[in-house]
């Protein structure tokens, strides 16, 4: 009995280790030939690159945006407030010295930020600075894309979602505010209804991350084809965001390790504030566009 209560006790504290080092981000030594990117100018044409962490989050390999940043080793989280320090850093146009009357003070580019958050857990997502959303940086980028666009005061905030619906045969659906993205975390925060009929479909089961944490809500793998889609009405419902599973569900690979390897996550929540994770991305691009105050979505 005894011996039991001690393998109990072991298998216990590993999991205590193995969920400490599932919350602390791994730092990533930026190297010389990266370190300095974001203080310096940046312009349009810039491209930065970003990585899922082992705690699903995203972060910047090449963006340092103060010395102690570099100086720590330390990577920066895919988040608006960094997207916003990034367009700042946009270096100001200078007018033409031999132009007519009088000079005028140097101001700031408006610009586009195109962000492709990747299916692939593996994969890294592109950030790339445009004029404007029309301007391919890459020529084999598909041109035939069709943007949604929202008008936004600031990209990414304020997204006019009038009703969010889960639909498997019937929906449920609830009104909505303005919501805004939230690409520092993947869960896409559901009004109590719809989330509880979605429920009933995925059958989450919470895992107990201790110490105050929100839950980890685990789904069978192999059921996930029967999960229903999110819509996400935007612009009175003359445009949607289709949310389906192999989005919302997240698979942990191997490579992102801790004890949730091989096991499938529901990054959808119940209630709070409402906003979209980069979940509801994955797979696609967005464009926030500061040049023209609106925010797209790849159809």
């Amino acid at each position: 009995m005894l011996h039991l209560l001690v393998l109990a006790a072991a298998f216990a504290l590993a999991a205590a280790q193995g969920i400490a080092e599932w919350q602390k981000p791994l730092p990533q030594p930026p190297g010389a030939a990266n370190c300095g990117r974001g203080r310096k100018a940046v312009h349009i044409g810039s491209s930065f690159s970003f990585l899922m962490n082992g705690d699903w989050r995203y972060y910047f390999t090449d963006y340092f945006p103060s010395d102690w940043h570099c100086d720590r080793g330390e990577v920066t989280q895919l988040h608006l407030g960094v997207l916003d320090d990034i367009t700042n850093r946009i270096a100001p146009i200078i007018h033409d010295p031999y132009s007519k009357g009088p000079p005028k003070a140097p101001k700031n580019q408006q610009s586009s930020l195109m962000v492709t958050i990747p299916l692939d857990t593996e994969a890294s997502g592109p950030l790339v600075l445009e004029p404007e959303p029309g301007w391919k940086l890459f020529h084999h980028m598909d041109t035939s894309i069709d943007i949604l666009w929202t008008s936004t005061r600031q990209p990414g905030r304020g997204l006019n979602v009038t009703s969010i619906s889960v639909s498997k045969g019937v929906s449920v659906s609830a009104s909505t505010g303005p919501i805004s993205l939230a690409l520092h975390t993947p869960y896409i925060r559901l009004p109590h209804d719809v989330y509880d009929f979605m429920a009933k479909f995925t059958s989450p089961q919470p895992f107990d991350m201790g110490r105050g944490m929100e839950s980890v809500d685990l789904v069978s793998c192999n059921s996930t084809s029967s999960f229903p889609t999110i819509n996400l009405d935007l612009e009175g419902g003359a445009q949607q965001i289709l949310v389906k599973p192999a989005q919302y569900v997240l698979h942990v690979s191997q490579s992102l390790g801790g004890p949730f390897t091989g096991k499938c996550v529901l990054l959808v929540k119940r209630g709070g504030d409402l906003e979209i994770g980069y979940a509801a991305l994955r797979g696609k691009t967005a464009w926030l566009d500061w040049a023209n105050a609106r925010t797209g979505f790849q159809a």
